[in-house]
């Protein structure tokens, strides 16, 4: 308790911040300077009495529009409270945005939910949202690269939302080689691929050849169909034609097929009369 004691003298020394989560509604916030470990500050707000969230944003590695809590662009108002874990990211929107509010439920002692919002509607139902000033994007990137390794029930949500980070390509690519949980690493690449980061193709195309799990290596194929067609169709192209694996090579052909691209009709008829 000392701990938010120190934190609402702080809050209150502030003026609410210009950069407030997106369209939020029927919120109670707090502006808080962002200092020493972040997970810790996070955490420290933790208030058995109130429902409390707690918030930043970040700078995304290009503009997007997302949401996390709607299961159309047309729901009216997110819930941030809501049980939906519907995830659309638009990138073809007249209203895209190049920052991304984080934000963050607080209970009994642990980050037990974790939300993401650009432009659309957020109803905060009279929570308490501490907002947090001057976050180092590195911290962040860190902290929810920790957290998308655990064992912890928001490690998915976490992994989601450290691919909206520009400058997190690395962490997602050493998370896709080395994280200890296959499905931790098959998400890792699909995110990756999200990226269009010029790393991302070799990275996943590593996965294909390295991972020592099949089911991986299956979903680094369709990581693969997820990159722009101009490096995709190839890919999957060679992969179809010159793998050695057979379950490879069926994956491949299956998403090639899926193209809606003349080049990629075009090689798979050219398989076929092989």
């Amino acid at each position: 308790m000392k701990q938010l004691a120190l934190a609402l003298a702080a809050a209150a020394a502030l003026p609410l911040l210009a950069q407030q989560p997106p369209n939020l509604r029927g919120a109670t916030i707090s502006a808080v300077r962002a200092s020493g470990d972040l997970q810790r500050q996070i955490v420290s707000f933790d208030n058995p009495a109130e429902r409390v969230w707690v918030g930043y944003s970040v700078k995304m590695d290009r503009p997007r529009q997302i949401e996390i809590c709607c299961g159309s662009w047309n729901c009216g108002a997110c819930s941030l409270d809501g049980d939906s874990t519907t995830i659309n990211v638009n990138t073809s929107s007249e209203s895209l945005s190049d920052t991304v509010a984080l934000l963050y439920r607080v209970k009994n002692g642990a980050i037990a939910t974790i939300r993401a919002f650009s432009n659309c509607s957020v109803n905060a139902d009279g929570a308490r949202i501490y907002w947090l000033e001057g976050v180092d994007p590195r911290a962040s990137v860190s902290m929810l690269d920790s957290i998308a390794r655990s064992e912890a029930g928001v490690s998915k949500k976490a992994l989601f939302a450290l691919s909206l980070h520009g400058g997190a390509t690395d962490a997602l690519i050493d998370i896709a080689h080395h994280a200890s949980r296959s499905k931790t690493r098959s998400e890792a690449l699909f995110w990756l691929a999200q990226t269009a980061a010029d790393k991302a193709a070799n990275a996943i195309r590593d996965a294909i050849e390295n991972d020592p799990d099949e089911d991986v290596r299956g979903k680094a194929v369709f990581a693969v169909a997820q990159l722009p067609d101009d490096q995709s169709i190839p890919m999957l192209t060679e992969l179809m034609r010159t793998h050695h694996s057979r379950n490879v090579r069926k994956k491949a052909a299956f998403w090639l097929g899926q193209k809606n691209d003349p080049r990629a009709l075009a090689a798979i008829e050219e398989f076929l009369r092989r």
